[in-house]
């Protein structure tokens, strides 16, 4: 069983939350709250292995929450489950420690697709939410010009990581080896001055470099 701590300010989101872990069947839901002051206590007490999210809590923002969090359950999932997708916000979630996105108005079953992929370990962003923020980028003045200090294929390596691709899931995609996925991904991160997955997912959120047509996918 999953055991899940649910943060949300919307009495009737929790409860359809609720609703739809328990018809699952694989999920428990050991606590929920509405304020992001109580998150942490309740994560150390319960020790959950997943933290569903809003971002627009009653008394604190979501990034703080998660970035609180993540200090004391380094291994806790969390997966944000809210209202809006704003580039800035998704960015700044992702650098807190956030493992994927999905929103409030899409279909239970993408919630549940959402929980089992960051479960697994993998990185996800929903079809609606990679959307919104394709759509945002492309408002953009600069939304076109893709970072000059980066090949096309650092470019492809740079989306694969933000979606959560291991060096193994990258070679098998673009047909290279796993030592040159290896070293297209130091070559990147020492170029754009990162040191881990989500500070490249969040660069990629900002620079425009996400897609929207795979980005449902796993990889």
């Amino acid at each position: 069983m999953v055991r899940v701590v649910v943060a949300e300010d919307h009495a009737l989101v929790r409860q359809g939350i609720g609703m739809l872990l328990q018809s699952a069947g694989d999920f428990d839901l050991v606590a929920e709250t509405a304020k992001g002051s109580d998150v942490e206590l309740l994560v150390q007490f319960h020790k959950p292995d997943l933290l569903l999210l809003d971002l627009a809590l009653s008394d604190s923002s979501g990034v703080e929450v998660a970035r609180r969090v993540r200090r004391v359950a380094p291994n806790l999932r969390i997966l944000v489950v809210t209202g809006n997708v704003y580039p800035g916000s998704v960015a700044n979630a992702f650098g807190a420690g956030v493992n994927g996105f999905v929103l409030k108005h899409e279909q239970g079953a993408e919630l549940l697709d959402a929980i089992r992929a960051v479960m697994e370990g993998r990185r996800y962003i929903s079809p609606q939410v990679a959307k919104g923020l394709d759509s945002s980028a492309n408002k953009r003045p600069n939304a076109q010009g893709l970072p000059q200090t980066l090949t096309q294929r650092e470019q492809q390596i740079v989306r694969m990581i933000a979606r959560g691709g291991t060096n193994q899931e990258i070679a098998d995609a673009l047909h290279i080896s796993v030592l040159t996925a290896r070293k297209h991904r130091q070559n990147v991160m020492l170029k754009l001055g990162l040191h881990n997955g989500a500070e490249i997912a969040a660069y990629a959120m900002q620079s425009g470099l996400m897609e929207a047509p795979d980005v449902g996918s796993n990889l």
